[in-house]
């Protein structure tokens, strides 16, 4: 779909993951941008939010798209472990999902550079547990001027017996995929997604989800694409946790839509 020329790396100033991916004339399509705890979503709330939702449903299905190289999930099934103990089960396995097979293989292995701060906040998030779910690994630390280095972890064998990664665009994922009693993250990549895609996908959601299903996105999405306005255009709500949304118990989708 896109030729590929990746130019990867990681700023130790911030324990982020850039992967910036350019069509053959050096134009961006897209980024991968990352890191542990992403700080536009708060995952203690939104575990507790999803907790409370789905207290008598059985079985519940996560997906998370646009997964990058994977830090966003290893956080968030951190989270909600060292949160919910045996009451996480029924959110296990988490599927996650990418349309870029580089990402996939880092995703995979789960290796990740992480400053004082990141480990601070994701410590805090889970818990005060973050080594029961990542390993450290001595390797050779990378000095940084201000935040005085950064420390190399691992997404521990536990932690990724809980997740499926698979390669998939979501665009063609969603108009196959049964939301019933499903959260899906679908974050920080809307802004890539040509105006009509946007509308595509914002309107195949809408079709396919109901007050069961949760549709979490990211500040980038908002703030760069004005994703909130068109996630409302289609029906979708806000909840009390920002940047997670859901469809109301008795909504007028077919009104809306008969009108764009």
């Amino acid at each position: 779909m896109f030729a590929i020329s990746p130019v990867k790396f990681y700023n130790p100033s911030f324990g982020i993951f850039f992967n910036n991916i350019k069509d053959d004339e050096g134009n961006l399509k897209y980024r991968g941008d990352t890191r542990i705890c992403r700080d536009d979503l708060y995952f203690p709330e939104v575990v507790d939010f999803l907790d409370k939702k789905y207290k008598n449903v059985p079985k519940v299905n996560v997906i998370m798209h646009a997964c990058s190289n994977g830090e966003e999930v290893y956080s968030f099934l951190g989270v909600l472990v060292s949160r919910l103990a045996q009451k996480a089960s029924k959110f296990l396995p988490v599927s996650a999902r990418d349309f870029d097979a580089e990402h996939l293989k880092l995703a995979k292995k789960g290796v990740y550079q992480i400053t004082k701060t990141e480990y601070v906040i994701a410590n805090s998030c889970m818990n005060g547990d973050f080594y029961a779910y990542f390993d450290y690994l001595p390797q050779k630390i990378v000095k940084d001027p201000l935040l005085k280095y950064t420390n190399t972890v691992k997404a521990n064998d536990m932690l990724k017996a809980l997740v499926n990664f698979k390669q998939s665009d979501i665009l063609e994922d969603s108009k196959r995929t049964d939301f019933k009693n499903t959260i899906l993250f679908a974050r920080n990549f809307w802004p890539y997604l040509s105006n009509a895609e946007q509308h595509e996908l914002a309107r195949t959601l809408s079709k396919n989800m109901d007050h069961s299903s949760t549709l979490i996105v990211g500040d980038f999405d908002k703030e760069e694409a004005n994703i909130g306005a068109l996630l409302k255009m289609y029906g979708f709500e806000e909840t009390d946790v920002e940047n997670v949304f859901e469809k109301p118990k008795i909504n007028n989708y077919k009104r809306i839509i008969k009108n764009i």
